[in-house]
């Protein structure tokens, strides 16, 4: 079992980072841009093909009520998760908050920036619309894991889907996530779409 490490004296979110074949070098990236984040990480090996069941080990971990994860190719902005703590804790009716997201090339260098207000209709139809830096409530993510353990590629995308129709979605308008664009991510290489659609949201 692993050892879950507090970034900050008094975290409020419990986030996983999946390892996978990634660079060495960017991994570390990732976890310098979120030193003093207020929250507990906790690093887990992921399943190749199997996401979603290393996402639902993954958002299993921890006690804390909300839950977020990071990506180990991509960096963050560490004061964007109390922004997000905080949106949430305003808003007891909502169940999960995302910033805008910053591209970036192979290197790291900027590309773009991503604007993401949140509409139901581009969350349905999009799997990069709910994309940024996300923090959901614990409360409502723990309960449909298991709708998400046999997904690979699309697994966080139902995810976040199956979430948001327990209570309101917020949009912060900043940056929290800094998505770095390359040929083995995994989206790229996965056949996502190409074996059929998504599970119908209708079913229990």
């Amino acid at each position: 079992m692993e050892t879950p490490l507090d970034l900050h004296p008094q975290p409020r979110i419990d986030v996983h980072l999946l390892t996978l074949d990634e660079p060495g070098h960017w991994r570390e990236e990732c976890l310098a841009s979120i030193a003093g984040a207020p929250i507990r990480l906790h690093l887990l090996p992921g399943l190749p093909g199997r996401v979603g069941q290393s996402r639902a080990a993954g958002f299993a971990r921890g006690t804390l009520p909300l839950v977020s994860f990071v990506d180990p190719d991509d960096r963050y902005e560490a004061g964007a998760f109390a922004h997000l703590a905080d949106a949430l804790d305003a808003c007891p009716s909502a169940v999960l908050a995302y910033t805008d997201e910053a591209l970036i090339d192979e290197q790291g260098r900027p590309v773009g920036v991503r604007r993401l207000a949140y509409s139901a209709f581009q969350h349905a139809h999009s799997a990069s619309h709910v994309h940024g830096l996300i923090v959901m409530r614990r409360s409502a993510v723990e309960p449909v894991l298991t709708r998400i353990a046999d997904l690979d590629a699309g697994a966080d995308w139902l995810l976040t889907r199956l979430v948001a129709r327990q209570g309101s979605v917020l949009h912060l308008p900043l940056v929290g996530r800094h998505w770095r664009q390359h040929p083995n991510q995994h989206h790229r290489r996965a056949r996502s779409m190409a074996s059929g659609p998504l599970p119908n949201l209708a079913t229990p």
